[in-house]
């Protein structure tokens, strides 16, 4: 597993993890990792955002500092989404397992 901070200019957006080509962000609204398609385009193919490879110790420090934290109400369907998601990914499991990597 891969991390990467992505960033939109300047602007931090998203602390994500790749997995077997499944890009997930985290959303500190719900404090897990979830799978985001539009993400995953975006970085195989439309490229609008940059990447930036960050290991776990990074992508800790910039979820403390707030980085993937979305308005409650300009986003509240897609956290209503994340919300209902039957699959995130815990943020201990995605560093560790980003941790143990070898990619």
């Amino acid at each position: 597993m891969r991390l990467y901070l992505v960033k939109e200019e300047e602007r931090l957006v998203w602390v994500a993890a790749l997995a077997h080509e499944v890009m997930y962000a985290y959303v500190a609204n719900t404090g897990k990792f979830h799978n985001n398609n539009a993400l995953r385009n975006d970085f195989y193919m439309v490229r609008d955002l940059t990447y930036e490879p960050i290991g776990p110790a990074e992508a800790r420090r910039l979820i403390d500092q707030g980085v993937g934290t979305l308005d409650e109400a300009r986003s509240a369907t897609s956290l209503a989404k994340w919300r209902a998601d039957p699959n995130p990914l815990a943020l201990a499991d995605v560093l560790a397992m980003a941790a143990g990597s070898n990619d």
